[in-house]
């Protein structure tokens, strides 16, 4: 049963041009805006973030930033975002769009709903609040309550990007692909930058196991753009996938020929695809020349896991931890490695370094229980395995408390 409803607040025009925003930080809103409608979740959140920063009480940026930090799966920055709109002391629709979204994040899908369609009801007319809810209604796999939403976000703002590419992929969801290439293309007439058209559809293909469609897209899109690297990759693991060996190898020469030298674009499509043979000469070639990166250093320690080499495995990753000695999970994978290989000190030392940093770290409570054990410590093992159930009882009791929005108080 959803919430006990508030009466709706008062009735709240959006004005057309944001309030209180001069110089960089405007041009910060205008950049991080136009990123959203991109679909670029990662760098508007950074905009986002610098308008805050200057404009904390700015409700729409913190609505449409905690929106983004859901998408990225960022619980620490949607906590903060959420929390400087609270302390707004507002019943501003967006501080409620806020609240909806965080519910959204935590799968509290009937509340989240809930609270968008109070916000709605102050502002009918609100695209972001409509694209929320579009996402929300993504997530709960709920395509025709989707559908619906960015049809009526599209009729707001036609010439929108996120709208247009939206309903495309809801209407791939629902099997209409005509449907949805029609709104990719819409949006690549708006704009030329966004993804190729018959590429996004082959990638709705892809996803739907319909390689024989795929490839008919992904050939029309490398014909169309020939320059763009994804159709290539994709259409490299559909031959794979269907057995068609001459095509795969001949596409693959022609990704060493073209794309090889884009290593960085490269080794994330062969990761992508489990091609790990592929991309760990790439991987390496970067870690070479950017030692200290630490993304690079954990996507190469993976690779090598995966190629078999075990203790380069360790070493690229102990070198991650040295340069951010305070990440928690970075301890806990490490310790995972050190347990394989049978290292059982290092993996000791290294989970109770994961669980002092961040005493949550569940996993690394198994780890180190696994690790006093092959240690003959069979006493602390078992008391390690208790430790883990009781932290686990203690993160789910946190977890139903943010599910229900019990932690913090509000009157929402």
């Amino acid at each position: 049963m959803p919430d006990a409803s508030p009466s709706p607040p008062n009735p709240v025009k959006r004005p057309e041009k944001e309030s209180g925003l001069s110089g960089i930080s405007k041009k910060f809103w205008e950049e991080g805006l136009a990123a959203f409608y991109r679909n670029d979740e990662e760098g508007a959140l950074e905009l986002f973030l610098d308008v805050l920063e200057v404009n904390p009480g700015n409700l729409r940026c913190c609505y449409l930033a905690a929106l983004c930090a859901a998408i990225l799966g960022d619980e620490e920055t949607l906590e903060e975002v959420c929390q400087k709109a609270r302390r707004t002391n507002s019943r501003h629709p967006y501080v409620i769009g806020c609240e909806a979204v965080r519910a959204f994040f935590y799968a509290n899908y009937e509340r989240s709903e809930h609270l968008f369609n109070i916000a709605l009801r102050s502002l009918p007319l609100d695209l972001d609040l409509h694209l929320g809810l579009g996402t929300l209604y993504e997530e709960m796999g709920a395509e025709e309550k989707s559908a619906e939403v960015y049809r009526q976000a599209v009729e707001l703002a036609p010439d929108n990007i996120r709208a247009r590419i939206s309903l495309g992929m809801s209407f791939a969801l629902n099997g209409e692909y005509t449907n949805a290439l029609i709104e990719y293309k819409q949006a690549k007439a708006f704009d030329p930058s966004v993804e190729n058209p018959h590429q996004h559809l082959g990638r709705d293909y892809y996803v739907d196991g319909l390689f024989d469609e795929a490839v008919s897209e992904f050939l029309q899109a490398i014909a169309e753009e020939p320059n763009s690297s994804a159709a290539y990759f994709y259409l490299l693991d559909c031959y794979r996938r269907m057995g068609r060996v001459d095509e795969m190898l001949d596409i693959y020469q022609t990704i060493k020929t073209r794309f090889a030298q884009d290593e960085e674009t490269a080794s994330r499509f062969f990761e992508f695809f489990r091609m790990y043979n592929e991309a760990l000469p790439l991987l390496e070639r970067l870690v070479k020349r950017n030692p200290n990166d630490l993304e690079l250093l954990m996507r190469l320690s993976v690779v090598y896991q995966e190629t078999g080499k075990f203790d380069k495995a360790i070493a690229t990753l102990e070198r991650a931890v040295a340069l951010a000695p305070e990440f928690a999970g970075l301890w806990t994978t490490l310790a995972g490695l050190y347990l394989q290989k049978g290292d059982y000190p290092q993996a000791v030392a290294s989970a109770e370094r994961a669980i002092r940093l961040n005493r949550y770290e569940e996993e690394a409570y198994g780890i180190l229980a696994d690790a006093l054990l092959y240690l003959g410590k069979m006493e602390d093992a078992e008391r390690m395995a208790r430790e883990q159930e009781r932290i686990r009882d203690e993160a789910w009791r946190k977890y139903q408390n943010k599910f229900s929005g019990r932690d913090k108080d509000d009157n929402i």
